[in-house]
């Protein structure tokens, strides 16, 4: 799975890193854009290579490259949220308008899709049926954001395909235990309730929502 993940952010980010960061247009972007591909980059890296020491049997390397690896999730969570609100002003002030307010909601949601089955993970560490789960669907949720700029996608059609994700990753793991774990009896609804929720305040901007957005980019 965790190839699959890495596979599938490639794929999706390959429709746009060209003119995004190596030969864009009018501006350069934000410097913090790539350091949050950097890190979310090492991070699939890492997913990866813990993964591959679980299947080997090799859980005292799996433990010691953990502690890296909680270090690693707090910086990629922290600098994507940096990198939210910087891109949210970048888009204002290039005149987004009430749009770009509204927007905020895709963008944090797909954060929290990382960051609060990530932290719960890290905090649930010695428990590893729900810590290696956890940190699977915390995973799955990067792939949100690489379908959404598959342009026969977009945001509108990304949670369908990040939903499936997910399913196929439960589907694997019953393959094994002949159960469904209750992290993805809950994760997944979860996850892909408030991607639908993200984008219903996203396009159908409710006055409420977007009080508290431009409450949260302290935007008039």
């Amino acid at each position: 799975m965790g190839l699959t993940v890495a596979a599938i952010v490639l794929f999706g980010f390959s429709h746009t890193v060209d003119s995004a960061l190596i030969h864009f247009h009018g501006a350069p972007p934000p410097l913090i854009l790539y350091f949050h591909v950097l890190v979310s980059s090492l991070w699939l890296v890492l997913f990866i290579v813990q993964s591959a020491l679980v299947r080997n049997h090799n859980v005292r390397l799996h433990r010691r490259l953990g502690q890296w690896g909680l270090a690693l999730g707090t910086v990629v969570a922290v600098v994507g949220l940096v990198t939210v609100y910087v891109m949210r002003w970048r888009e204002i002030k290039s005149g987004g308008g009430a749009d770009a307010v509204a927007f905020l909601s895709v963008p944090l949601d797909s954060l929290a899709g990382f960051a609060v089955p990530f932290f719960l993970a890290a905090w649930l560490r010695t428990k590893p049926e729900i810590h290696r789960r956890l940190m699977l669907l915390a995973t799955c949720s990067l792939t949100f954001a690489a379908f959404a700029r598959v342009p026969a996608l977009g945001d509108t059609g990304a949670p369908y395909f990040t939903g499936a994700v997910m399913v196929i990753a439960a589907g694997a793991d019953w393959l094994g235990a002949r159960r469904f774990h209750l992290v993805y009896l809950i994760g997944i609804p979860a996850e892909i309730s408030f991607e639908a929720l993200s984008l219903y305040l996203a396009f159908a901007a409710p006055p409420a929502w977007m009080a508290v957005a431009r409450f949260l980019l302290g935007a008039t």
